[in-house]
C-alpha cells in the first residue's frame, strides 16, 4: 500500500461524520484525538477521552462496554491508527501522530455540527507549541471547544488568546525549553479561574461517565499498597520507590494513595520511613 492510498484509508471523512447517529442528529457532535508512544497507552488513553467525550453530550457517545471495547481493540492494534466514525462523533487515534491528529483537526474544523474536540493532551496537538498554536486557534475560530483531558482544562474563544500567548512566549524561549514545558505551565499563563479542573482520579480508579470507580488495575494497585504500607514501626515490605516503579507512577502518588488507605479496604495508617 502507496503513503498517499495509507493517508486516504485513514482519512475520516466529512461524509462519515454527518451520517453518524442519525437518532441524534439535533445534538452536537465531538471528535477525540488520542495520540501516544505505545498501544496499551493508547488504548488506555482513548477509553479515558471517550468517556469525557460522553459526559460533555450528556450520555449521547460511547457506553462503557463498547469504550472498554474499543480500547482492548486499540490496546491489540485490532484497531490500528486511523480516524473513523464513532456514535456521536469520530476518533483518530495512532501511535505515530501523522497524518491522525492532521485528519481529525480537520474533520472538526469542517463538519459544522462538530462543536467538541477532546485530546488526551494538549501536545498530542503538535511537534512543537507554533504547531499546538495554529491547530488550537484553527479549531476555536471553527467554533470548536477543545478539552485537554489529562487536565480536564478547556479551551475555547474566552481564554484562547491568553494561551495562544503562552505558547508564544515558549517559541521565543528556544526548543529544548518549549519540549521540556508542561500543560500545568500553560493553565498557570491562562488563570486557573478560565480553566476548572475536575482533578484527577485517584490511584486505581477512573472517572466514567461522570462518577468516579474502580479501574482495571484497583486489584493490583490494593495489593501493590499492601506491601508499601508502614507496619506499627515503620518497616515496609515495599519502598515507595519500588511501590512507584511497579505501577509506573510517581512515588508521590504512592505516597498520597498510602495516606488514604482506607480507599483501597486497607486498616491502619501509614507513617514516614
Amino acid at each position: 500500500m502507496t503513503e498517499t492510498e495509507l493517508d486516504d484509508e485513514n482519512q475520516m471523512t466529512l461524509a462519515d461524520i454527518d451520517n453518524i447517529d442519525d437518532t441524534d442528529s439535533d445534538g452536537d457532535k465531538y471528535c477525540v484525538i488520542v495520540h501516544q508512544p505505545t498501544r496499551r497507552e493508547l488504548g488506555d488513553a482513548s477509553r479515558s477521552c471517550l468517556a469525557h467525550a460522553n459526559q460533555i453530550v450528556d450520555g449521547r457517545g460511547v457506553d462503557s462496554t463498547d469504550r472498554a471495547k474499543a480500547g482492548r481493540n486499540i490496546t491489540t492494534g485490532e484497531l490500528y491508527d486511523r480516524a473513523v466514525p464513532i456514535t456521536g462523533g469520530g476518533i483518530a487515534v495512532g501511535v505515530v501522530r501523522e497524518p491522525i491528529v492532521t485528519n481529525g483537526v480537520s474533520v472538526s474544523e469542517k463538519t459544522d455540527d462538530i462543536r467538541h474536540v477532546v485530546v488526551d493532551s494538549l501536545n498530542t496537538l503538535g511537534e512543537d507549541h507554533a504547531e499546538i498554536r495554529d491547530r488550537v486557534e484553527t479549531l476555536v475560530s471553527a467554533g470548536v471547544t477543545v478539552y485537554l483531558n489529562d487536565t480536564a482544562a478547556e479551551i475555547d474563544s474566552a481564554n484562547c488568546d491568553a494561551l495562544l500567548a503562552g505558547l508564544l512566549s515558549l517559541d521565543k524561549a528556544g526548543v529544548e525549553l518549549q519540549r521540556e514545558a508542561e500543560v500545568q505551565d500553560v493553565r498557570d499563563w491562562i488563570g486557573s479561574k478560565e480553566l476548572p479542573d475536575r482533578g484527577r482520579a485517584p490511584l486505581g480508579f477512573e472517572y466514567v461517565d461522570g462518577e468516579l470507580v474502580t479501574a482495571e488495575n484497583y486489584d493490583e494497585v490494593r495489593a501493590v499498597l499492601s506491601l508499601a504500607r508502614a507496619d506499627p514501626d515503620g518497616d515496609r515490605e515495599l519502598s515507595k520507590r519500588k511501590a512507584a516503579d511497579r505501577l509506573g507512577v510517581a512515588p508521590r502518588t504512592i505516597g498520597r494513595a498510602l495516606d488514604n488507605l482506607a480507599r483501597y479496604g486497607l486498616e491502619g495508617e501509614d507513617t514516614e520511613e
